[in-house]
């Protein structure tokens, strides 16, 4: 054997170049398997289920538990946007904002006690789509706030929204409201 090949030789056997070349060989791998990188538009197409579960509702929705409040869904920015409005007659209560990011689907709820939650879709269960908390803003010392959110659509038509408030002391009771269609 000529010293060349033995240099060689040596120089395969030592560990930090052995690592180096099943890294790469790994990351080449991987490259080939995982296929071309994910658009915009594929995550998108991820947040489009949860989203269509939303857009569903627009209309003018009834409270079986409040006779007072109505709830209203309307779309709007081309589509892209869906806005849940509490009303009290015809005074606005309170709004969510439905829109999607990416592969996911936010909901920001602007509160009458002037924070503001904001959620993310979880995968649906059983046809239930819920949110849970991200983050809240501007959120004052002893405030509530809203940290889960559920639709679920019922075999009658109705809907069941739920939703959980925490505060201080922490999570508060569930709050289930079943909506109607109002008559159009």
């Amino acid at each position: 054997m000529g010293r060349g090949e033995a240099i060689e030789t040596s120089a395969l056997m030592n560990p930090s170049w052995m690592g180096r070349a099943a890294f790469a060989a790994t990351m080449l791998v991987c490259a080939l398997v995982s296929g071309p990188p994910a658009t915009a538009k594929d995550l998108r197409t991820l947040s489009a289920a949860p989203f269509d579960q939303i857009a569903g509702l627009i209309g003018e929705w009834r409270v079986k538990e409040a006779a007072s409040l109505r709830i209203v869904f309307e779309s709007t920015a081309g589509g892209g946007v869906m806005v849940e409005r509490w009303m009290l007659g015809e005074r606005t209560h309170s709004l969510t904002i439905y829109h999607r990011d990416g592969d996911r689907l936010l909901a920001t709820h602007y509160c009458p006690q002037g924070n503001q939650p904001r959620l993310a879709a979880a995968a649906a269960v059983h046809g239930e789509l819920r949110f849970a908390l991200l983050d809240v803003t501007d959120l004052d010392p002893g405030e509530s706030y809203q940290h889960d959110l559920a639709f679920k659509r019922n075999p009658d038509g109705s809907i069941s929204r739920s939703e959980i408030y925490w505060g201080p002391d922490g999570a508060g009771e569930e709050s289930i409201f079943t909506l109607f269609a109002a008559a159009r």
